[in-house]
Order: structure tokens, then sequence, then C-alpha cells
């Protein structure tokens, strides 16, 4: 009987362990998949400032396909950051979930700009998109000067 007991508080202490590195590992894969849309963010931000400002002799497609990538991607940034995702191998400051109501008025700003990227990226007008992709690396900036983890170099 006394065997039974232990049997059963150890099967549940491992079931513990087992639930609590699930748990673990999805919170890691929510953090690698928000590091992945911020680079991908990057890459295009980077290279949509190189078609709108050096002639690369590539029709109009690459700008909207580029625009409306990011645009579509920085629509996505609040929701990048659910309650306790902070706990693993990432860069962002405690600060989000500390003071969430100012983050998320920085991501709504990101998300707003990539909104008029979009808009802009449809409309072919491209003072509009570089107009746009300014604001848009602004909101950005401005969310990472606050929020985000820089290593020096």
């Amino acid at each position: 009987m006394r065997v039974g007991r232990i049997s059963r508080a150890f099967a549940a202490a491992v079931g513990a362990v087992i639930l609590f590195a699930a748990a673990a590992a999805d919170q890691q894969g929510l953090i690698d998949y928000r590091k992945d849309v911020m680079l991908s963010m990057a890459a295009h931000l980077s290279a949509l400032t190189e078609l709108l400002t050096v002639d690369l002799d590539l029709d109009e497609d690459h700008v909207e396909a580029q625009a409306t990538s990011l645009g579509l991607n920085a629509q996505l940034v609040s929701s990048l950051f659910p309650p306790e995702s902070d706990q693993g191998d990432t860069s962002a400051l405690p600060g989000i979930w500390q003071r969430p109501e100012q983050f998320l008025a920085r991501a709504e700003a990101a998300e707003r700009e990539g909104r008029n990227l979009v808009a802009a990226a449809e409309s072919g007008d491209r003072e509009f998109m570089v107009q746009s992709l300014s604001r848009l690396a602004d909101a950005c900036r401005n969310c990472h000067r606050e929020f985000r983890f820089e290593e020096e170099d």
C-alpha cells in the first residue's frame, strides 16, 4: 500500500516536471518566433530602404512586396508579448510587462504605421511610401529604445 502511494507521488512529481518543462519550451518557442518576426521586419525594412533610395532597376512589384510584408508584420507586434513571455533567451526588457500600457502605446504606434505602409504600398505613391516607412522606422526605434536590451559592441 505504502509503495503504491510513493509510486503515485513520484509519478505526479515527474508529471509536474514534464509539464513545467513543456511550458518553458512553449515560452521559448514563442520568444524564438517573436525574434524571427522582428528579424524579418528588420530585413524588409533594409530591403525597402534600398529599393527606395538606390536605383536597382527592379520593378515596383518588389517595392510593394517589401512594404506590404513589413507593414503586415508590424501589425503583429503587440500580440508577440503576452503576459509571462519574458522568461527565456530574450532581449525584451521587463518594462514591457511592468508597464504594459506604455508598451502597448508604442506597439500600437508601430501597428498604425504598419497599416499606413500597407496603404502606401497599395497606392503606389512613392512619396507616401517613403514618409510611411520613415514613421514606421521611428516607431520601431522609439519602442526599442525603451523596451529592448541593446548589447554594446
